[in-house]
């Protein structure tokens, strides 16, 4: 059985990987900042910040894990922009005591490291791991401090680090600061009578490439078995699609026409129109290629909204 260690287990992308986890012969601990009221069976948790390198330290001493994914962080560009010193702090100097307590164990393990595709300049084409990286805003910043990193951490027989860029990933759970969730909860918002049929939304013309996270997941997983110690890989789907055609997509779902409107707290300057990602060399390194359409990644979103919008519903 693997010994697996999951920094930052307890948000979206972690809960996802845990059920993928789940279905293998592993040993599972999660790392989180706070308590974890919900709890699965046959996995130990454990609390700390990431931050706090002799926390750190002690938990990797006590799990020995064989497998790191790290995906502990600050990930809202907003949260970001509103308070970056705290963003440097938890994505740059966090993921450097996380590297520092997994690399200096006597069996180093293999560790996953999440970076971000918003680290790379813009360009017309999609992007590859080689292309340039010119992050604009703090969040992008950090992570793209934390990718060099791997600069300092040496070469061991066991482990090291594997950095993923992941490009727009969505599902059930995601918070609604994200795109498709904010979509998603609005039009259930609706069908429930809860707000009038109009949309208030950012710059819907942008396109971004987006992937189902349990595709995601799944990337990750082969990435930190496969996948050289030292490189870079994109996550992502290789097709951009319009927030307008996802809208769209949406409202096959719904019944009745819904306006759209801008929220201008949603604007972004300097926003670039378009984003793709080339995943060629995750496909070559792993054979994984995403299976999930994002008419069904939609489709399970709004229903998770619908669910969540019903329960808060049923609490008044």
């Amino acid at each position: 059985m693997a010994r697996i260690l999951i920094t930052g287990g307890t948000g979206f992308v972690g809960a996802h990987l845990m059920a993928c986890l789940q279905t293998r012969s592993s040993s599972i601990a999660v790392l989180a900042s706070g308590a974890t009221p919900c709890r699965l069976p046959g996995v130990d948790y454990y609390e700390a910040d990431i931050r706090d390198f002799d926390a750190l330290k002690m938990i990797f001493r006590e799990v020995k894990p064989e497998q790191v994914f790290h995906l502990a962080g600050i990930s809202d560009v907003g949260s970001a922009w509103n308070n970056a010193r705290q963003t440097y702090e938890v994505n740059f100097w966090g993921t450097l005591n996380v590297f520092e307590a997994a690399l200096g164990l006597p069996n180093p393990p293999r560790v996953l490291n999440i970076s971000t595709a918003q680290v790379y300049a813009a360009g017309f084409h999609p992007l590859s791991e080689t292309d340039p990286v010119a992050p604009g805003n703090p969040y992008a910043a950090s992570k793209a401090m934390a990718e060099l990193l791997m600069v300092g951490t040496g070469k061991h027989s066991t482990g090291g680090i594997i950095t993923v860029r992941a490009f727009n990933h969505s599902g059930p759970g995601q918070s609604e600061k994200f795109a498709l969730p904010t979509i998603a909860k609005q039009f259930a918002e609706i069908e429930a009578g809860r707000r009038p049929r109009t949309l208030l939304l950012g710059n819907t013309a942008v396109r971004r490439d987006f992937t189902d996270v349990r595709d995601v997941v799944r990337a990750y997983c082969l990435l930190l078995e496969r996948g050289t110690i030292g490189e870079i890989y994109n996550v992502c789907s290789g097709s951009a699609v319009a927030l307008t055609d996802i809208i769209s997509l949406f409202r096959l779902l719904v019944n009745g026409e819904v306006e759209i409107g801008t929220d201008a707290s949603k604007l972004r300057s300097h926003e670039v129109d378009s984003i793709c990602g080339n995943p060629e060399k995750t496909f070559r390194a792993t054979g994984w290629r995403p299976q999930i359409p994002l008419a069904n990644t939609i489709a399970d979103l709004l229903d998770y909204w619908r669910s969540h919008i019903r329960a808060e519903v049923s609490r008044i």
